[in-house]
């Protein structure tokens, strides 16, 4: 077979290549435009299929996810509870729960209306959000039990009755022993309420210990301040903080520096690295003596051997 043909054949494989990768990708972009849709889509769905919802979508029971790894698209769209014909499953009345071995990414998305949680990351689920809005959840906007959370861009509004409850962390009776709550902050969060942004569960015997990450280019932060969990800015001012944390529960994770000790510490880091002008012991001003005796001896001796040559 000449050169020309088979640099020929080489680009029609991998033209052929790209346009099945194509094909491909296209199919696993699934539109939904009701419950029944959405779980159909949900319950088809392959490794790393994205889920598009085309317009609002409300429930009449929630949506459980397990052992898969999706997105779901909101497209600016929400996803309500059916207030009038509701049916939660036994004791779970959240909206969305991704649950063991499932990783669930949520994008340009509204929660709203549950009758307990906009979402749930539930025994080593993981649940990233992602342009998420949530507001008027009975119970709270974000559930982390005995899951993941990574927080990328959230908006969270009034959720809970009566007080505000934002991200919880709790672990529940039925969740396996390892699995502990994770919340990661890999973006942004705001809300427009101020008290319990982070809730750290009380009367929660299972809960002993969580944990609390930040990504390399987080832009907010969450951290451990004595006994609460913060939520700082860029300019490391604390946001939020969590209500107190029981002294048998453990916290892993970086712990929170004031801005002030922050300068303190860079202040300390520059005397360090500044030329030693302290005065010299005695010991040392007599050996520089030596050695400049010994300099002006030596060149006395070469000068006079000089001297002697030319004579």
């Amino acid at each position: 077979m000449s050169h020309t043909k088979k640099v020929i054949l080489s680009i029609i494989l991998f033209a052929s290549i790209i346009f099945i990768s194509g094909f491909c990708n296209a199919a696993n972009n699934k539109e939904v435009n009701d419950e029944d849709e959405l779980k159909t889509a949900i319950s088809e769905a392959a490794e790393g299929d994205v889920i598009q919802l085309k317009k609002d979508i409300v429930l009449k029971a929630p949506i459980e996810i397990t052992d898969k790894n999706i997105t779901i698209n909101g497209n600016g769209n929400a996803i309500t509870r059916d207030e009038s014909n509701w049916t939660p499953s036994e004791s779970n009345g959240t909206l969305i729960t991704a649950g063991a071995k499932a990783k669930l990414e949520l994008i340009s998305l509204t929660l709203k209306n549950s009758q307990k949680y906009g979402v749930q990351a539930y025994n080593g689920g993981y649940v990233s959000l992602n342009g998420v809005t949530i507001l008027n959840c009975g119970y709270g906007a974000v559930l982390v039990n005995g899951g993941t959370v990574e927080v990328k861009d959230l908006t969270l509004q009034k959720n809970g009755t009566p007080n505000n409850n934002g991200i919880e962390i709790a672990k529940g009776d039925a969740v396996d022993e390892g699995n502990e709550p994770v919340i990661i902050m890999n973006g942004t969060i705001s809300s427009t309420e101020k008290e319990n942004v982070v809730y750290v569960a009380e009367n929660n015997p299972n809960l002993k210990e969580f944990e609390v990450k930040n990504t390399e280019n987080t832009i907010d932060k969450i951290l451990v301040s004595d006994n609460k969990v913060v939520i700082t800015d860029e300019d490391n001012n604390v946001l939020y903080s969590s209500n107190e944390i029981k002294a048998d529960v453990d916290v892993a994770g970086e712990d929170y520096v004031k801005t002030e000790d922050k300068t303190e510490d860079k202040k300390e880091d520059k005397k360090e690295d500044k030329k030693d002008t302290t005065p010299k012991t005695g010991v040392e001003y007599t050996l520089g003596l030596a050695l400049l005796v010994m300099t002006v001896s030596m060149i006395s001796i070469f000068a006079l051997r000089g001297k002697k040559i030319t004579d």
